[in-house]
């Protein structure tokens, strides 16, 4: 596990409990119409790998939705493998994110990209998300 991400995980696990490290399905954007309202008018954070849209919502909670496309990563593996890194960086560093709905996009093949890299990209696009 790379030193960021530690940190992220014993900083979460200093003031919460096993069930708000837990991903359920409340925190999921599940259905094309969740999807629509983000894409209508989200606000944008960008990196190399990563287009974070996101837009307030009314539940309290925060949301995630991902999409993958097949034209940018063609094995199903490999988009699976985006999916899970998503998902787990989400789950660690929901705590310090607004009550927001987020849609991640991953906008490029990762051929040569380290899951590092990945992985840091998210949690810096998390940190801008979470400044006011």
């Amino acid at each position: 596990m790379p030193a960021a991400q530690k940190a992220v995980y014993f900083y979460a696990h200093s003031f919460l409990s096993e069930d708000d490290l837990t991903f359920t399905n409340r925190e999921r954007l599940l259905t094309a119409s969740h999807f629509k309202q983000v894409f209508d008018r989200p606000t944008k954070l960008s990196s190399e790998a990563f287009t974070v849209l996101l837009r307030e919502n009314t539940l309290g909670i925060s949301r995630l939705g991902i999409v993958v496309v097949k034209r940018n990563v063609k094995r199903s593996v490999d988009r699976n493998l985006i999916r899970r890194i998503i998902r787990e960086s989400f789950r660690l560093n929901k705590a310090q994110l607004p009550a927001k709905d987020f849609v991640v996009i991953f906008k490029r093949p990762i051929k040569n990209m380290q899951r590092d890299k990945i992985r840091h990209q998210l949690i810096n696009l998390w940190n801008r998300a979470a400044e006011p």
